[in-house]
């Protein structure tokens, strides 16, 4: 190991050794004039030598086996332009290259600050190599990278009378990911109650004026348009009151979606506290869900134990296993509801009910 330490000790002296002679080197030659050139080469020469050394030494292993040839090892210039074609070189291959990083930039939720600093980074890198897309195209590219949980922040930013552009994007990405970092911060309160929210309106047993009411807290939905939800996104621009105006990729998202919803699909998590203050006890009604899933043996009224499979979170090494399935028989007053095929995971933080398999099973759920 001293070998190592070393050898590291002495390169950053010997960097700092050629920076300070690069230094001082540049301080004693003169301004080149009409008598004096052959001195000023000699000392220019011996000058860029130091700058060539230096060059080397600023670039790491694995850039330097890409970088620095026989030919180049010993002329600053030959060595700048070989930096340059390799990281900012105009050619059809390193172009496409350089725009393919940026397509595979991955949006994730949980590192919002990081995704949009490696949007900006890649746009920077686009820009050096003479792909200059205008800022409307490169809206539309980050936008599609958004999940489909996002889908609502998607439409409101599309929606707007501003200029769509990058930075209007990151914007808006940002407080959004700044309202999330308040709403996981702030206590969240617990009831016994059980809340369900239906997308249709027509069950939930309330009076015409609350039915009005509530809308106005909505978003723009098929036929409404909700002045409220944003002070830039006007009637006339509503693509939900004028369909007929939306982009096309938009048609066919709602034409898709309306074709799989029912009445009884519920589009919000909905949370039951079965025990006060037992965040495993917590149930969430989740419209993302597949399968009902439960952290718990004492949830099951029948039970098969085994290492079946693993439900896969989409991060690293985050992947809960199964433990088992069966049956579960839930009881809240006079309701008792049974569900078939839930699977047993131990690990999971929160237990969850999936409102696609309770619409197989012919289930409405209204609330009260």
């Amino acid at each position: 190991m001293e070998p190592v330490v070393m050898a590291g000790a002495t390169t950053l002296t010997s960097d700092g050794f050629s920076q300070a002679m690069l230094k001082a080197g540049l301080d004693q030659i003169s301004q080149l004039t009409e008598e004096n050139y052959l001195i000023w080469k000699d000392k220019m020469s011996s000058l860029l030598k130091e700058l060539t050394f230096l060059l080397i030494s600023k670039i790491d292993s694995v850039t330097h086996n890409n970088i620095v040839t026989a030919d180049n090892q010993e002329s600053a210039k030959s060595l700048w332009k070989a930096i340059k074609d390799r990281f900012a070189s105009s050619q059809a291959s390193n172009r496409a290259r350089i725009f393919n990083e940026f397509l595979y930039i991955k949006f994730r939720e949980d590192a919002v600050d990081a995704f949009i600093t490696d949007i900006k980074v890649s746009i920077k890198k686009l820009v050096d190599v003479g792909i200059d897309l205008p800022q409307d195209i490169l809206a539309y590219l980050i936008l599609f990278k958004f999940p489909d949980n996002l889908q609502i922040l998607k439409q409101q930013i599309m929606h707007s009378d501003k200029d769509l552009s990058v930075e209007f994007v990151c914007n808006h990405l940002n407080q959004f990911n700044n309202k999330n970092k308040v709403e996981i911060k702030e206590p969240s309160t617990s009831s016994n109650q059980a809340t369900l929210y239906s997308n249709k309106n027509k069950n939930i047993g309330r009076s015409e004026n609350q039915d009005a009411g509530n809308k106005k807290e909505k978003r723009c939905t098929k036929g409404y348009h909700n002045p409220k939800q944003d002070a830039n996104h006007k009637e006339d621009s509503c693509w939900h009151l004028h369909p007929e105006i939306a982009l096309m990729w938009w048609r066919e998202a709602q034409e898709k979606w309306e074709s799989t919803q029912k009445t009884n699909y519920f589009m919000s998590l909905v949370t039951l506290w079965v025990e006060n203050g037992d965040n495993k006890s917590k149930i969430i009604l989740d419209s993302g869900s597949s399968s009902h899933v439960f952290n718990d043996h004492r949830f099951f009224k029948e039970l098969n134990l085994g290492n079946l499979d693993v439900i896969r979170t989409g991060k690293k090494d985050a992947n809960l296993p199964i433990r088992g399935h069966g049956k579960v028989r839930l009881q809240w007053g006079n309701m008792v509801i049974t569900l078939d095929g839930c699977l047993y995971v131990p690990d999971i933080v929160v237990n969850l009910i999936s409102p696609g398999l309770l619409d197989v099973k012919g289930c409405l759920v209204k609330a009260d």
